[in-house]
């Protein structure tokens, strides 16, 4: 909004022509739970678009999770290292704990050595929080 000079009419007009990061749509489906007074529309629509929306608590739906087998799965893909906490990390950040569990040891993988800069560049600003 900052960036393109565009004001919150603008935003609301356009909303459903403007590409918004994957965080702000997958807020205002609902995963991040729901606001105080629910989500103004028409705004909440067309940001999602045809994309499913959450009412109620974001984790109500959600099928159980079998831990022992994802930690298996995960110790068969990437070693016995695995802990439980990396399966936790898993299941919240699949994404970001795969890629960082990929490059463990691995750093000349190709993708690896920025993730490795970008963690260096965490550490540096917020310390170890293990």
């Amino acid at each position: 909004m900052t960036q393109n000079s565009l004001s919150k009419a603008a935003v609301v007009e356009r909303a459903d022509q403007l590409d918004f990061p994957s965080s702000v749509v997958e807020f205002f489906q609902g995963y991040l739970g729901q606001p105080v007074g629910g989500f103004p529309e028409p705004l909440r629509t067309k940001i999602i678009r045809n994309k499913p929306r959450i009412d109620g608590r974001p984790g109500a739906s959600l099928a159980p999770l079998d831990f022992k087998k994802i930690k298996a799965e995960l110790r068969s893909k990437f070693g016995k290292h695995i802990t439980d906490a990396d399966v936790t990390s898993h299941v919240m950040y699949p994404k970001v704990k795969e890629l960082t569990t990929e490059c463990v040891g691995h750093e000349s993988k190709p993708r690896c050595p920025q993730v490795f800069e970008e963690y260096q560049g965490f550490l540096q600003k917020y310390g170890d929080l293990r």
